[in-house]
């Protein structure tokens, strides 16, 4: 009688003390602290020359089941990462090698060469992935919670941070397509893991200048340009990436303040 009640003692601290052993036992709310110290690493790391990166705010999914008749919910961070022609394999395993080493990036190539993914354990049950064919020029990467119980404190309607100043090069771009009036729609960030903040700023329909080709030629003047297509313009300059792309007649302009 004695043991049965030390052992059922001995179970109820484990249960209070213990850390988690599955991510079912850890709700969305203790998962967010690491989602975004993974997604601010996932910046540092692909932050670099030669690519154009762009952060989403954190989206909520419900669609998820803990058991099939326990709700669940997901919360998943991106980031978008462009690249030039034939990069993609260099720029995942650049990012792979510039994760910290205790996530144990890897990427792996299929048997004929032509898909690219890159997995990574960044602790606390999140998980680091990417899926992409080997010739593309845009790349995410997915920060994810998995399937966690739900929990009141979460609100999952983005907030938007405030901002006191814009970069230089959003109000330029705006201005080169016309709209140097226009708002920034979304602004989202997220801690560095060596101090600072990296912050994505977007305007989205912004109507289109009757010469595109030519205004953004005029914007990227000196800046490393990263594509130059129809509907994709991408560069670099000042350190900073910015992402112009044509979608059902307007523009999205999104510029990206990164960890470096």
């Amino acid at each position: 009688m004695v043991w049965a009640v030390l052992l059922a003692g001995l179970v109820f601290w484990s249960v209070r003390h213990d850390p988690p052993t599955v991510p079912e036992q850890a709700d969305i709310a203790a998962a967010l602290p690491f989602l975004d110290a993974a997604t601010g690493a996932v910046m540092s790391a692909a932050d670099a020359d030669g690519r154009a990166v762009v952060l989403h705010p954190t989206e909520f999914s419900r669609d998820c089941r803990l058991t099939p008749v326990r709700p669940g919910m997901e919360a998943v961070r991106e980031v978008t990462v462009r690249v030039r022609a034939g990069g993609a394999g260099q720029a995942l395993d650049a990012i792979a090698k510039a994760l910290p080493a205790g996530y144990q990036a890897r990427v792996r190539r299929s048997a004929s060469g032509t898909r690219l993914e890159l997995y990574a354990d960044a602790g606390g049950f999140v998980a680091i992935d990417a899926r992409t064919p080997a010739d593309a020029t845009v790349v995410t990467l997915q920060v994810s919670t998995g399937c966690r119980p739900p929990a009141a404190v979460v609100n999952p309607t983005p907030t938007r941070p405030p901002v006191s100043t814009l970069p230089a090069i959003y109000r330029a771009a705006l201005s080169a397509l016309g709209a140097a009036g226009a708002v920034a729609d979304t602004v989202t960030e997220v801690a560095c893991p060596s101090g600072g903040t990296a912050r994505t700023v977007t305007s989205v329909a912004v109507p289109l200048p009757r010469d595109l080709i030519r205004a953004l030629k005029a914007v990227t003047a000196g800046a490393g340009v990263v594509q130059a297509e129809p509907r994709a313009w991408a560069w670099r300059i000042g350190g900073l990436s910015v992402v112009v792309t044509i979608t059902e007649g307007s523009a999205r302009v999104s510029v990206t303040v990164g960890c470096r």
